[in-house]
Formats: C-alpha cells, sequence, structure tokens
C-alpha cells in the first residue's frame, strides 16, 4: 500500500527526526511503501523578515551537514511543496494519507499550515489517517478553529492520539472517538543501525531546553559529586567562542543518550531514548503546561515519580541512586506495542 506521510520533519531538532525516521521504519516493517510529503514549517517563516534570515543563516551553520546527510539517508520524500495551495492543486498520490506523530495538531506550532496538518487536500475517497498525533497540550484554546477543524476531522477514517490528553480533547472537543497509541519512537524501540552499538559510559547527560538557563551549572556540579563526566547531549563543540555551535548529529544524540548513567531531560524524545535504552533518568519540566505528553507516558509504565518541577525538588529526591526495574517496564511495553501496532494493521486494511 502505498502512504504520504505528512509530520514535521524537516526541522534540525532530534525528537522531529526521530519519530519521522520510526514513522517509516515501522510502516516499512509492515509491508508498505512509504514517501513523506514534502512540505516544511520552515516555508512558513519566509513570509516575515526574521524569518527569512534566520532560514539563511541556518542553511550554512555548521550542524546543517549532518542532518542534510540524515534526511537523504533516510526519508523518501514527494515532490516539494511550499503551501496549502501547492497541495490541493496537485495532491500527492497514495492509497492512504497519514498524518503523526509528533505535535502536529498544535496550533501555536504549526499556524497557518493547520489546515495541512489536518489534511485538507486529496480527494474524499482517499483514506486518512492518523497515529500517535499530538496538540502538545491539555486544553484546545482555539475556539474559533473548532467547526472547520471537527469538519476535517470526519473526513478521517482512523484516529489516535499518543497522549490520553489529545484523546480527550477530540472527545470533549470534537466529538471524536480516538485511540491511545505509542509514541513511534518507542514503538519501534530500536535504533542500533543509527548508533553503531553502544557501552554505558560514566556520564551524566542532559538535555536542557533553551529556557533552562540555569540548568548547566547545577549539572557540572552534580557530575562533580557522582564522579560523572557531563555531556549536554544538544551540542559538540564550541566555535568561535559562543558565536556559532555544532550540533551533535542524530546518531550522536542518541549514543550520548543510550551510553549514560544518568539522563537529565525535560525532552519527550529524550526520556523515549532514556526509557527504550534502560537509562535512570529524570525528567526536569520546562513549561508546565506542556509536560503532559510526559505524563502520559510514564503514567502508563508506572514511571511518574520520575518527573520533577525545579532543581531544588530533583535535588532532595536524588533518582540518580534509585534504579528502574526494567523488567517490568519492558512487559508493560511489549503489550502497549502490540495494541498500537493492531491500530496500524487495522486502519490500514
Amino acid at each position: 500500500m502505498k502512504i504520504a506521510l505528512l509530520t514535521i520533519w524537516h526541522e534540525k531538532n532530534y525528537g522531529a527526526e526521530l519519530q519521522a525516521y520510526a514513522t517509516i521504519k515501522i510502516l516499512q516493517q509492515l509491508g508498505h511503501d512509504v514517501e513523506m510529503i514534502d512540505i516544511r514549517l520552515s516555508d512558513l517563516h519566509r513570509s516575515n523578515l526574521k524569518g527569512k534570515i534566520g532560514n539563511y543563516i541556518s542553511k550554512f551553520g555548521p550542524s546543517q551537514r549532518k542532518f542534510e546527510k540524515f534526511w537523504k539517508t533516510y526519508i523518501p520524500v514527494s515532490q516539494r511543496y511550499r503551501s496549502l495551495g501547492d497541495l490541493q492543486n496537485d495532491p500527492p498520490v497514495a492509497d492512504v494519507y497519514m498524518v503523526g506523530s509528533d505535535q502536529v495538531w498544535n496550533p501555536d506550532i504549526v499556524k497557518d499550515f493547520a489546515n495541512v496538518y489536518f489534511l485538507d487536500f486529496g480527494s474524499d475517497k482517499i483514506k486518512r489517517v492518523s497515529f500517535a498525533s499530538s496538540f502538545g497540550v491539555s486544553t484546545w484554546k482555539r475556539h474559533e478553529m473548532i467547526e472547520n477543524v471537527r469538519t476535517l476531522f470526519r473526513r478521517f477514517a482512523y484516529i489516535s492520539c499518543r497522549e490520553d490528553s489529545g484523546v480527550k480533547i477530540l472527545k470533549d472537543v470534537f466529538d471524536i472517538t480516538a485511540e491511545h497509541v505509542l509514541d513511534p519512537t518507542i514503538l519501534l524501540g530500536d535504533f542500533h543501525n543509527l548508533t553503531d552499538g553502544t557501552t554505558e559510559k560514566n556520564t551524566l547527560v542532559y538535555y536542557p531546553l533553551f529556557t533552562q538557563y540555569n540548568l548547566e551549572k547545577y549539572v557540572k556540579k552534580l557530575g562533580n559529586e557522582l564522579g560523572l563526566s557531563v555531556i549536554n547531549a544538544n551540542w559538540s563543540k564550541n566555535i568561535l567562542g559562543t558565536i556559532i555551535w555544532d550540533r551533535n548529529s542524530l546518531e550522536d544524540w542518541i549514543k550520548d543518550i543510550a551510553e549514560a548513567k544518568f539522563v537529565i531531560t525535560p525532552s519527550f524524545h529524550g526520556v523515549a531514548m532514556s526509557i527504550v535504552h534502560h537509562r535512570n533518568f529524570a525528567v526536569l519540566v520546562a513549561q508546565k503546561d506542556r509536560a503532559t505528553r510526559i505524563f502520559s507516558l510514564l503514567s502508563q509504565l508506572g514511571l511518574q515519580d520520575r518527573v520533577f518541577y525545579s532543581i531544588e525538588e530533583l535535588d532532595s529526591a536524588k533518582p540518580w541512586y534509585q534504579t528502574i526495574d526494567y523488567t517490568e517496564i519492558d512487559e508493560k511495553l511489549k503489550k502497549l506495542r502490540k495494541n498500537s501496532i493492531a491500530y496500524l494493521i487495522k486502519s490500514l486494511n
């Protein structure tokens, strides 16, 4: 079956690239022909001067080649689209349009591309399916969009979300019954072909968001106390002082987490990689209103006690001294993976 996949992918963001790769890999393993619909959020920002400057500079950044290599190697793409109009005038040829995963339904991220990610293009005869799509928030605040979005949702044959809060939004706001499935990175669960093998090291890895300015100082102090080398998984080296930073490749980012003795992160996919690679970890929440996606996953696995809302709370609990029993976690994941694969098989038949 030919599947035209739509997600957030052409971004220098580890989580976006990881989930796109995982979704494609899973669908290919199920025997489908998958092609990424090549439309990019960066096109949205070309309409303003700041966006144009940012896009131009990013093309020449030292990390650009790493991401370009990954895209060319692992992401099969369609013809180039730059707007909803392009998609409506010359829609992708496929048996199924699939949207997901990641925050494809977060209007604060997709903005004027919202209708793109609600699949407002192509014939009604083409089956529309969502897989592990996310709103990224626990409540829907864009009331002016409800009727339009509800109409577009009615064109879908199957809808699923990666968070229980998303399932609730769909029911309460749009009167749509959806299924709760695993994020594709957890569902795939195997990234050895990207890392070329891993070995645990005495490292404390942290993957902060840009708003967590005070985390670096604390992590360096903690690493010294625990006798662990500290690694910022976001960056590989500093070029020209603090002017330019060279970011890790996705492969090195995964490897840093997979080999760590302990991981501290507010990132959903940082958590996902910690779980997949059986790492001891803690979640230091950066934005409380957007932590529902992490809490939803950890609640399914009985790992809610790994979430902390301040450095003081984290330091008091000292979770690095408390190991995680992954035997029990893996049993839970086995059942969740079985249910998610069953959803995919059902929705694509």
